[in-house]
């Protein structure tokens, strides 16, 4: 049923989700059928001959996506590793080409501690503005800031600072190209989705904060599939309409740590890559 639910949430499409699924068309229609009645109301709807989330599918899909990556995570079947210490979490994804990328939680009293102004100003801008994403308080941080709203399927970007590591990492093009994308369009997998982004939605519904540090193997401007180590912060916003969105100041740093990364498995990155300065505050 799990399976059944995530597979035609994120599809949307009952043919192509039971080829996925290797299952008739019966059989999911049963399982989504059983998840309707168990929740007490509709998780999907058509319309114009397409299917749709409704509210509770939104919802409920999001939860599900989560319990699949537990359940295949503790049952070996899944290419990501959770781990919970203190209430913090640790992930390790390795993907089809045997890349190991790595997630580290960090209390977020440590953005005290370290050295990247951009972090700092970003947590004070925040709690200035109480969290709306276009106070005063916000503007110069912008610039280094990635922008998401939450939208039917899943987060959509809706800006990328020209200063932001999105925008230095990939570059000016693909930085403007993704407004208005889902964060999942890359199609690499539900496990890399949710290394990269599972605690999107934590944070957007809690409203609250979270610090990570990480090593992921990423395309670079310059061309191939590069690893980098960054230092992200994620905030939870409120758009000038009330709506929720998400606030993301990451920065490319060998300043990370992280336990069960390997020494040797570093990356030595040119300085020209490193935002280890202070923000230039505008005139």
């Amino acid at each position: 049923m799990i399976r059944a639910c995530v597979c035609m949430g994120r599809l949307l499409n009952l043919t192509r989700a039971c080829e996925e699924l290797g299952a008739t068309r019966q059989t999911v229609r049963r399982h989504i059928n059983d998840l309707e009645r168990i929740f007490g109301g509709r998780l999907f709807e058509v319309v114009d001959r397409e299917y749709k989330l409704t509210e509770l599918g939104e919802k409920t899909v999001e939860e599900a996506k989560s319990i699949l990556v537990q359940i295949d995570s503790w049952s070996g079947q899944s290419a990501l590793k959770r781990e919970t210490a203190g209430g913090l979490e640790s992930l390790q994804y390795t993907d089809r080409d045997g890349n190991t990328f790595y997630s580290q939680q960090h209390p977020v009293s440590k953005i005290a501690e370290c050295d990247l102004s951009p972090m700092k100003k970003a947590f004070v801008a925040w709690g200035t503005a109480a969290t709306q994403i276009e106070h005063d308080a916000m503007r110069e941080i912008k610039p280094y800031s990635v922008l998401y709203r939450k939208g039917p399927l899943g987060w959509v970007y809706v800006h990328v600072g020209e200063k932001s590591a999105y925008a230095k990492w990939f570059g000016e093009t693909m930085a403007k190209s993704v407004i208005g994308k889902l964060i999942t369009d890359d199609n690499v997998s539900d496990d890399y989705d949710e290394f990269m982004a599972g605690a999107y939605s934590r944070i957007y519904d809690e409203g609250g904060v979270r610090f990570d540090h990480i090593l992921a193997h990423l395309p670079r401007e310059d061309g191939g599939l590069k690893p980098g180590t960054f230092q992200r912060l994620l905030l939870g916003g409120v758009f000038p309409d009330g709506t929720p969105g998400l606030i993301i100041i990451a920065a490319i740093t060998d300043q990370v740590e992280i336990d069960a990364l390997p020494e040797g498995d570093r990356p030595h990155l040119s300085t020209r890559w490193l935002v280890d300065r202070p923000l230039v505050t505008a005139a």
